[in-house]
């Protein structure tokens, strides 16, 4: 079980560690470069898009990783630390510390490219960030 817990830990902190590189990088990338919003899109839908994208993040980490993540860990408890159960809470658990990142990035990514404001992006990666503070493997399985 702590295997699981330090496995998990250290994938957090990769993880919050790759969001800050990509904040200081996009911090130099906006110091040093101009991004315009595209041209083929009509400037009249570059925001409403923005903000469709940030609903769907916050919903998206709201069911679908949330929801697969806590309902693997519950079968953990229910099922007494069984090792297949545990295998697969791991398995959803790494999804969830690549995914969670990951997404966020892209989706930010995307924003700053669509409004030219790096605003955009770090909300994504504040998102991001939040919810992998949010869930701590340190205080998963404490009884035992």
């Amino acid at each position: 079980m702590q295997n699981t817990k330090q496995s998990l830990r250290k994938r957090r902190r990769i993880s919050l560690w790759v969001l800050f590189a990509v904040a200081m990088l996009s911090l130099i990338v906006n110091n040093y470069y101009t991004l315009t919003p595209p041209s083929y899109i009509d400037a009249k839908y570059h925001m409403p898009l923005v903000y469709f994208l940030i609903a769907y993040k916050v919903i998206e980490l709201g069911i679908f990783y949330m929801l697969f993540y806590k309902k693997h860990y519950l079968k953990v408890l229910a099922e007494e630390y069984h090792i297949t159960s545990l295998e697969k809470f791991e398995k959803q658990a790494k999804k969830f510390f690549f995914l969670v990142p990951q997404g966020s990035i892209v989706f930010g990514i995307l924003s700053f490219k669509l409004s030219g404001n790096v605003i955009y992006l770090w909300l994504f990666l504040l998102i991001a960030a939040t919810v992998l503070w949010w869930v701590n493997p340190k205080t998963l399985l404490e009884n035992d």
